[in-house]
């Protein structure tokens, strides 16, 4: 028999700043926190806009800092931050008669993982000679991140690490609501997390033409489904949720946030890097998503969106929800929070679950700034420049990365 799935725990890191209510807070007020970095490139030549975490101070957040920052990328400070955040909310601290630890599983999501740790280490390498170490090793592995965490909280079940493209947050969500589901465990701490902003990273974007070259106020650089939108943009941060069956949850008497009652992925097959302009796949496991439980189009009445604010990404995603949703597609309202915070890459699905699973509650659907033209090929309510009430039971978040990599998750309100 299958199980009902809930959350029961949610945590957040952002550029806005550490917890949920501040992340979500920042949200309805539609603020940006995209500006030019400073990462040793020239401005007059680049445009290297992101979204940044400033004055993180782990030990601020974190009380066990100095025993764990050693083995710690930036990455997986913001990702443990967001999980003390999530388990202390789902009570898996204190309630530890309850919980059986060989049935509490951990699957991290991470798309770059530590990469900016590599590269520091290479660099120091090469221009001073000093050696790798073990503590390194740990910085830039992303297979270690859920035996860390597995540390942390105690739990004993099973580890898993999903480094798939930007989706990585959400193939991580989606297959701890899959084992939940199947039996294989009661609580699984999952999510995702990234600090991707780097000079390399930034360089890589760039030539193959993905990132902004936005030439007006910093702020307005990321510009989901306008016209003329210049480009993704970079943020950093990591969201992390507390699931487990519904029975479990009631048995611990904890408070029940929202219910994942499906997960549907994969892959469009086209290009490394492109999507499908046609969004055949990407239509289609938006599609699964809801059919297989049961549900209707008209079911549903908001998507939390990938929307990168590229050409080819915002055309291909709202040619895939039409697809799916046919005329149902123009009556509901989809955003894009990357307008705001930038591309968290591994940690973004996982920020906009969180974010999904707050709209639902509260009935406001946070806006896509930047907004301003119409195109025709992205020519849904993106929920423009100001935030919106929604009202209903089901929403859906939908993600894809390079490789056409599609995913998608759908949220039922908990009333």
């Amino acid at each position: 028999m299958k199980k009902r799935v809930v959350i029961t725990g949610m945590g957040a890191v952002s550029p806005f700043g550490v917890g949920v209510q501040t992340f979500w807070n920042n949200l309805i007020q539609g603020k940006s926190k995209i500006e030019l970095l400073n990462i040793g490139l020239d401005k007059e030549i680049y445009t290297p806009y992101g979204a940044l975490l400033k004055n993180f101070n782990f030990a601020d957040h974190f009380v066990q800092a100095d025993r764990y920052a050693p083995y710690l990328d930036r990455a997986m400070q913001f990702v443990l931050t967001a999980t003390h955040e999530a388990c202390e909310q789902a009570g898996l601290f204190k309630d530890t008669e309850r919980i059986s630890r060989d049935r509490v599983g951990v699957y991290v999501g991470t798309t770059t993982a530590g990469h900016v740790s590599a590269y520091n280490q290479a660099q120091k390498l090469y221009n001073e000679g000093e050696k790798f170490s073990t503590h390194n090793l740990f910085q830039c592995t992303p297979g270690v991140w859920p035996m860390i965490i597995g540390k942390f909280i105690h739990a004993n079940g099973p580890m898993k690490s999903y480094c798939i493209s930007c989706s990585a947050g959400g193939e991580s969500i989606g297959n701890a609501f899959r084992d939940i589901r199947d039996g294989i465990a009661d609580v699984i701490v999952t999510g995702g997390g990234d600090a991707p902003i780097s000079k390399i990273n930034y360089l890589s974007f760039y030539l193959i033409k993905s990132t902004s070259r936005w030439k007006g106020n910093p702020s307005e650089a990321c510009q989901p489904y306008s016209k003329n939108r210049p480009g993704m943009v970079f943020g950093e941060g990591a969201g992390m949720l507390v699931l487990e069956s519904y029975e479990h949850a009631v048995q611990r008497g904890t408070k029940i946030l929202g219910e994942i009652v499906n997960y549907a992925a994969n892959t469009d097959g086209f290009h490394i890097v492109a999507p499908d302009p046609e969004a055949v796949r990407y239509g289609d496991t938006i599609t699964a998503v809801f059919k297989e439980a049961g549900l209707q189009p008209g079911d549903i009445g908001y998507i939390s969106c990938h929307g990168t604010g590229t050409y080819r990404n915002d055309a291909a995603e709202t040619k895939a929800i039409k697809r799916s949703l046919g005329k149902h597609a123009h009556r509901i309202k989809l955003s894009s929070i990357k307008s705001m915070l930038g591309h968290a890459f591994g940690g973004s699905t996982a920020l906009e679950l969180i974010s999904l699973t707050k709209s639902l509650k509260e009935g406001v659907a946070p806006p896509t700034i930047n907004y301003k033209e119409f195109d025709p090929e992205c020519d849904l309510d993106c929920v423009p420049n100001q935030c919106a009430k929604i009202d209903t039971d089901y929403g859906i978040k939908i993600a894809t990365g390079f490789g056409g990599s599609n995913n998608a998750l759908l949220l039922k309100r908990v009333k």
